[in-house]
C-alpha cells in the first residue's frame, strides 16, 4: 500500500509539472501573438476611417464645386464653409487616423491622368472642373493606373480634387488598386464615377 501512495504521489507531482510547463508555453506564445494580431487589427481599422474621410473630402470638394462653380484651393475653404457646411468634423476638419494629424496632402487635377471616357447607360462622366448633366455614365475609375504621386507634391497649393495621406509604406487595404500609402487617390472623379455607377449600373445580358 506504501508504494502504491509513493507512487500516485509521483505521478501527481510529474503532472503538475507538466501542467505548469503547458502553461508556461501557452503563455508565451499569447504574449507574441496576441499584440502583433491586435496592432493589426487597429492597423486595418486606422485605413478604412482613412479610407472613409478621403471619401467624405471628395464628396465636400464636390459640393463646394457645384456652389462656388470652381474647385476650393486650400483646406481652409472647406472648414471655414458655414452655409452650406462641407466638413463634419468636430472642428471642421479630419484628423488623419494613420498619422494622428490634420496633415493631408491636396491632390491636383493634374495628377489624375483621365482614361478615355466610355460610355454606360448613353453617357459619360466629365472631369472635376466638369460635373455629370443629367445624362451620366462611367469613365475609368482612379487609382493606380492613372494616378502620378510625383505629381501630388506635400507642399502642393492650388485647386485640388481630393486629399490623400501624408504617410508611406505599404498598407493592409487597396484603395483603387494601390497597396502603397503614398498611392492612394480618392477623387472627384472617382466619386463622381461610384454616383454613375450607382445610377446606371451595367445591364449583364
Amino acid at each position: 500500500m506504501s508504494r502504491m501512495r509513493i507512487s500516485s504521489s509521483g505521478e501527481r507531482g510529474f503532472t503538475l509539472a507538466g501542467l505548469i510547463v503547458i502553461m508556461t508555453i501557452i503563455s508565451v506564445v499569447v504574449a507574441y501573438t496576441v499584440p502583433r494580431q491586435w496592432s493589426m487589427i487597429m492597423q486595418r481599422d486606422r485605413e478604412r476611417q482613412t479610407i472613409f474621410i478621403m471619401k467624405q473630402y471628395a464628396r465636400a470638394i464636390m459640393e463646394w464645386q457645384k456652389r462656388h462653380g470652381g474647385l476650393p484651393t486650400s483646406l481652409d475653404q472647406l472648414k471655414d464653409a458655414r452655409s452650406p457646411r462641407y466638413i463634419r468634423g468636430p472642428k471642421s476638419e479630419y484628423i488623419d487616423p494613420l498619422t494622428g494629424e490634420v496633415d493631408w496632402i491636396m491632390v491636383p487635377p493634374g495628377a489624375v491622368q483621365q482614361q478615355p471616357q466610355q460610355t454606360l447607360g448613353g453617357g459619360t462622366v466629365n472631369g472635376p472642373n466638369n460635373p455629370p448633366t443629367n445624362t451620366t455614365g462611367n469613365n475609368t475609375p482612379g487609382g493606380l493606373g492613372n494616378f502620378n504621386p510625383q505629381a501630388s507634391p506635400k507642399d502642393y497649393v492650388g485647386p485640388f480634387v481630393g486629399v490623400r495621406p501624408n504617410k508611406s509604406g505599404k498598407s493592409m487595404l487597396t484603395l483603387n488598386g494601390a497597396d502603397q500609402y503614398d498611392q492612394w487617390s480618392y477623387t472627384v472623379i472617382d466619386l463622381q464615377n461610384e454616383i454613375a455607377i450607382r445610377n446606371n449600373p451595367p445591364q449583364f445580358k
